[in-house]
Parts: structure tokens; C-alpha cells; sequence
């Protein structure tokens, strides 16, 4: 409140309350116009943006191939099933 400002305390204060109720008003000012002066922080990135961005992918999943032996039909088996 560096301009010459009229302030009127009602309710009868006496001069060292007005002064201190002037004081507290100064001093919220201040902090509001130092506030006002600092930019503000940039918004961090939210879950929806980020999971559109290249993530890490897992390699596929090595399943285990069985062995030849009793797993495979050959061509004499099948011959005796039909």
C-alpha cells in the first residue's frame, strides 16, 4: 500500500489498534503482491497424458516347447487309431 490511502476504523478502535489493524493490512499486501510476482509452476504431466507416451515393453513370453518323445503322433499311431 505504497499510496496515500484513507482508511476508516469503525467501531471506535483507539490509534494503536488502528494501528496494528493498518499494519496487518500493509503486511497482507505485500505477501499478496509477492505471490503475484512469482510465475507459476508449470502443471505436471497427469496419469492420461503420460499413458499415451513409448513405454518399455516386456519381451514376449518364452513358453517351453515339449519334447518329440510322447508328444508327436507318427505316422504309425495314427495308422492303428483308424
Amino acid at each position: 500500500m505504497s499510496e496515500n490511502v484513507e482508511v476508516e476504523v469503525a467501531g471506535g478502535a483507539d490509534p494503536l489498534v488502528t494501528a496494528a489493524i493498518l499494519a496487518a493490512v500493509t503486511r497482507l499486501e505485500e505477501e499478496r503482491a509477492a505471490l503475484a510476482a512469482v510465475p507459476r509452476k508449470r502443471p505436471s504431466r497427469g496419469r492420461w497424458v503420460l499413458s499415451g507416451r513409448p513405454r518399455e515393453v516386456a519381451p514376449p513370453i518364452v513358453r517351453p516347447v515339449p519334447d518329440a518323445d510322447g508328444w508327436s503322433v507318427t505316422s504309425e499311431e495314427s495308422a492303428e487309431d483308424s
